[in-house]
């Protein structure tokens, strides 16, 4: 077997492996043609409202060789860790998702203010200027746990670039349903 085969092979491993997780109603891998409307639709979202949204996960997805597509429902597992932080001009962290059980630490001199059931803001009396929302990477073990991937990551696009994802692949616009991208490179290459 050549090794071009073998990337092949492996490729479709992965991609086998994540379309049969539970909750995955289709996967596939992204198009490299989606790639620069993707990331222009991201950078014109983090501008948007009184509040900007840096979407650095779907960035570093997007600096992958490999980017998997997952359309999910409502059954698929929770990420590991919050997927929306607010963060200071000094980068320090003054709120966060809260995942589900989730109670948070609480500081002396800190107040926690609740935004709705899952997210809360860590307040401290100091006023936080151009506070902004980062949507970080996320870990995603069972692509880190194939052997031959590395440098895995995980996150959802914007409403915006789901929906350009979804359109484009000729999906439906189910609000029931989001997009992951699941983005990595493979040993060797």
């Amino acid at each position: 077997m050549t090794a071009s085969d073998a990337r092949t092979k492996l490729l479709k491993k992965i991609l086998g492996e994540l379309s049969e997780l539970k909750g995955v109603k289709h996967a596939f891998y992204l198009p490299d043609s989606f790639r620069p409307t993707i990331e222009r639709i991201e950078k014109e979202y983090a501008e948007r409202g009184p509040l900007t949204v840096h979407n650095e996960g779907v960035f570093e997805c997007l600096r992958r060789k490999h980017v998997i597509c997952i359309v999910k429902d409502k059954s698929f597992r929770p990420p590991p860790h919050p997927t929306v932080l607010l963060v200071d001009d000094d980068g320090s962290i003054i709120g966060k998702e809260l995942l589900p059980g989730e109670k948070p630490a609480v500081k002396p001199g800190v107040r926690l203010i609740n935004l709705g059931k899952d997210f809360v803001i860590f307040y401290d009396g100091r006023k936080a200027a151009n506070a902004r929302f980062v949507l970080p990477s996320i870990r995603f073990r069972e692509a880190e746990e194939i052997e031959g991937t590395i440098h895995v990551c995980s996150s959802s696009p914007s409403s915006a670039a789901d929906l350009y994802i979804k359109k484009r692949q000729k999906l439906p616009d189910d609000p029931k349903l989001a997009t992951v991208l699941v983005g990595f490179d493979l040993e060797g290459e």
